[in-house]
């Protein structure tokens, strides 16, 4: 900071004189300063500045307002200065500031020896948000500096690599961002150009093909860092040749870490990466256990930490840690929304804080990882509710067979899913073994003896197969294809390697073919195409009908493999150049995950020769081929429950609890039979409906001919009525029909229904013809009304002979009603003629609903008028 000298005029210090308290007085008269001078100076405060210290600075760049409340304090100092200097008190010599020039002004002499010594700090001031001055250009741009600093440092400090964390278990959770495309864009793509990859994890979405870590190595002698976070993809909805595949490579993950022989479990929307190994040379320490989240949509990582047990059928207890397998077979089921991890094993690579004196150990457990949303009914909270956005895992141990003798430990097999039998289908578990004795003797899963898990019942079982079993392995790979009638599902096995010498294990390059229900094993020749190196460790995925190969280790033999991706034609058994995408969605058959990679798949003859039926599918053989199965989904007569829609080169398969279906070409009569639940429940309801039907056309037909009678009566009704009144020159004729025009008034507006103690009367004439009363005139030769048979009697009609189409009994005459006149009560006697015809007395037209619940009734006041 600069400081220069001030100099004051002797206006101003005279303004300051009279400023302050002390009187005034004449410098010029000699008392006057004697009296001044006799007083001892004071001061407010104590200070090692020497008396009479005349310097007074001005700091360069304040304010106006902050040069003037200097300039204030200054001019009072310099006042009381000036007085000392008067005094003698201090020597000019001293002071920097000399005395006045002539011109009543102040001049002063700098001395740069010791001002340049001075340090360049501010003096600090007290001052009021009241008083503060202004901010100054400088305090800008010091605010603008900090505040860049906070917009651009602070989220570089806070953004933690890229990554996201979500709470499990009370584990603390970071902030989760939509999209992370800005990030993505500030890193590299990973290369897809290496000499050899394998043991990686991968998972087919939509016709792409998502391969995450493994092993890799640039050179071929390359011996360490081979464990690597690569993040590629392989597009299979496109043709391209096996030279130049259609790899992609990703930004590569700043928070997963390096592991291979782990898994890639997905659904249709995400990946999940679960377990792994970490790298032992150089040696890395495994780290926390967790597993991590791949969004497709966003393309953003998330890490699910802490995960623990759900309790659930056959398997351990609520909050239980999860462990960080190894080598084991995994297998997702988009459609059901549920992952598997089978077998493996756990050692200083995976856990942390292992010690490197304990052997490692293999296992048999399941591992069930139900995705978000997805419901489950082996868990207990998820048998009515979706899972949790961390998912749920159960951890099976003791499902079935799964602790007994014979069902071993295992690492490094292969699971299959197979729809169609049982109400959510079977997971096959092929391959697999363990060492022991410091590696020194090994012992394989049984290729003779398959193990099938149920996935609904969450139970193991065993299965015997028939065929040549392939020689017992480890690290091969499995894809299905459903016959396009989805009539048998055929397993593909390729490659893998067997496990001692450690080190030196010898892979293999053949294809066997597991078809099920028959379960038999069939060798592929393939010495007739241009088949790859022997491989294992290596990635499959079927789509189009065909096994794309990824990968793989093929020994110390070859030094590279590049670009280490292969085709196979699982309909040809044929070795291709290139891979053929069908012209078809990407996502079709998405709800199915093995008809979306059975697309135009054909069933080889050579399995032909074994299942029956031809390329379509039709196959004859509906059940292990070794013999009956006594218990699980293959028991004899138990068929697959899934129902089959032939549209196209496929058949749409939809698997469900409790579903039939048609029979197919290779189910047999008594087979269909037994699976008739469903069709017996069917046809019941259809008999059902068949017999409601042909009961509403009766009831139909029925109310027509009712309403065509009712129309017939008001017809002859307003006839004799009409007839009544131009009959006025009989008195007592006309008397008759003012009282049966009043009656049947009243009778139309008596409400039916009443109570049982009141006799209620109605009356039908069933005549279709008119009376003779009416027909005849007053002259004719019939009798009149009022006239019995013979003749004689009065002119006036008795109640009992009333005949009018609205006549009435003994309610209006007191007479005793006979003929038409009857009581409701007995409705049901048939042998009086209007006895049927209760219905239409009040003149309201029939509806269909009273025909639907009462067709006796109806039909009797139909046959009761034509009988008349």
């Amino acid at each position: 900071m600069t400081f220069t000298k001030i100099s004051h005029s002797c206006s101003e210090h005279r303004t300051q004189q009279n400023a302050t308290g002390r009187p005034r007085f004449n410098s010029q008269v000699t008392s006057d300063r004697l009296r001044e001078g006799s007083r001892l100076p004071t001061f407010p405060m104590v200070s090692n500045i020497r008396r009479g210290r005349q310097s007074i600075f001005k700091e360069v760049g304040l304010s106006e307002e902050e040069q003037d409340e200097q300039q204030d304090v200054t001019s009072e100092t310099y006042e009381e200065s000036t007085t000392g200097e008067r005094m003698g008190s201090v020597s000019e010599a001293t002071s920097p500031v000399e005395g006045k020039a002539p011109g009543g002004e102040n001049t002063s002499k700098t001395k740069p020896g010791w001002l340049s010594k001075l340090a360049p700090t501010r003096r600090p001031r007290i001052k009021t948000a009241s008083s503060a001055p202004p901010p100054t250009t400088a305090g800008l741009h010091r605010l603008s500096m900090i505040a860049l600093l906070i917009a651009i440092v602070l989220p570089t400090i806070s953004y933690n690599n890229g990554r996201k964390k979500v709470e499990i278990s009370g584990a603390d959770a970071g902030v989760i961002r939509s999209t992370s495309d800005p990030i993505i864009e500030t890193r590299q793509n990973i290369p897809t150009d290496v000499c050899t990859r394998w043991a990686g994890q991968s998972a087919l979405i939509n016709g792409t093909v998502y391969f995450y870590g493994g092993r890799s190595k640039t050179q071929g002698d390359q011996e360490a860092d081979t464990w690597n976070n690569d993040f590629i993809t392989l597009d299979l909805t496109k043709s391209w040749d096996i030279s130049s595949p259609a790899l992609n490579g990703l930004p590569r993950p700043s928070g997963p870490p390096a592991v291979s022989l782990g898994y890639l479990w997905n659904d249709l929307d995400r990946l999940y990466l679960y377990g792994g190994e970490f790298s032992d040379n150089p040696v890395t320490q495994p780290a926390p256990i967790s597993t991590w989240m791949y969004d497709v949509g966003s393309s953003t990582w998330s890490e699910l930490q802490n995960p623990k047990t759900s309790a659930g059928n056959f398997s351990d207890p609520e909050g239980v840690p999860i462990q960080r397998a190894a080598e084991g077979a995994g297998i997702s089921v988009p459609e059901l929304g549920v992952s598997w991890y089978f077998g493996g094993h756990l050692d200083w690579a995976t856990t942390p804080g292992w010690s490197n004196q304990v052997d490692r150990v293999y296992l048999k457990s399941l591992l069930e990882f139900t995705h978000p949303g997805y419901a489950n009914s082996g868990v207990d909270s998820l048998r009515s509710s979706g899972a949790p956005s961390q998912g749920a895992y159960r951890n099976i141990t003791w499902g079935g067979i799964q602790n007994q003798e014979g069902f071993t430990e295992r690492a490094d097999g292969v699971l299959v899913y197979v729809p169609g039998w049982g109400p959510n289908g079977i997971l096959l578990g092929l391959g697999g073994g363990v060492v022991g004795e410091h590696e020194t003797t090994d012992a394989f899963s049984s290729m003779s003896t398959i193990d099938v898990y149920d996935i609904k019942t969450s139970t193991w079982y065993h299965q015997q197969t028939s065929g040549e079993a392939p020689q017992v392995r480890v690290n091969p790979c499995a894809v299905i294809f459903s016959a396009p009638d989805a009539s048998s599902f055929n397993i593909y096995m390729y490659g893998g390697q067997n496990l001692l010498p450690y080190g030196n294990q010898t892979q293999y390059t053949d294809i066997w073919i597991l078809t099920v229900p028959s379960f038999t094993w069939i060798k592929v020749d393939t010495t007739t195409s241009n088949e790859p190196p022997a491989r294992a460790g290596h990635q499959c995925a079927a789509r189009d009908g065909q096994m794309v190969v990824i990968g793989g280790y093929v020994g110390t033999q070859i030094a590279c493999d590049r670009p280490g991706i292969y085709n196979f034609d699982a309909s040809k058994l044929q070795w291709k150049s290139s891979f053929d995408a069908a012209d078809h969605p990407a996502d079709a058959h998405s709800d199915n995950s093995i008809l979306a990679g059975s697309f135009g798949y054909q069933v080889p003859g050579v399995v032909q020769s074994v299942i029956g039926g031809s390329s379509d599918g039709g196959a004859t053989a509906t059940q292990p081929a070794s013999g009956p199965a006594t218990d699980g989904p293959f028991k004899t007569g138990t068929p697959p429950v899934f129902t089959i829609t032939q549209a196209g080169s496929t058949a749409t398969i939809t698997n469900g609890p409790m579903a039939s279906g048609p029979t197919t070409p290779g189910n047999t009569p008594a087979q269909a039979a037994s699976a008739s639940g469903g069709l017996i429940a069917a046809g019941v309801i259809a008999g059902f409906a068949g017999l409601a039907a042909l009961y509403l056309g009766f009831c139909a037909w029925l109310y027509r001919r009712q309403v065509s009678a009712y129309k017939r009566h008001m017809a002859v009704a307003n006839r004799y009525s009409g007839a009544m009144e131009e009959g006025g020159g009989d008195s007592g004729n006309y008397g008759a029909a003012v009282a049966a025009a009043g009656m049947r008034e009243k009778l139309r507006k008596h409400r039916r229904g009443s109570s049982s103690g009141e006799s209620e009367h109605f009356g039908w004439v069933g005549h279709l013809s008119e009376p003779k009363w009416a027909a005849a005139g007053p002259g004719g030769d019939e009798p009149s009304p009022g006239t019995s048979g013979t003749g004689s009697g009065s002119g006036r009609l008795r109640p009992s002979e009333d005949r009018s189409p609205w006549g009435y009994d003994s309610y209006i005459g007191g007479g005793g009603g006979v003929g038409v006149g009857r009581s409701k009560s007995g409705a049901s006697r048939s042998t009086a003629s209007g006895g049927s015809a209760e219905a239409l007395l009040d003149g309201r037209q029939p509806n269909f609903i009273s025909v639907v619940l009462g067709p006796r009734r109806a039909l009797r006041v139909v046959n009761g008028m034509e009988d008349q």
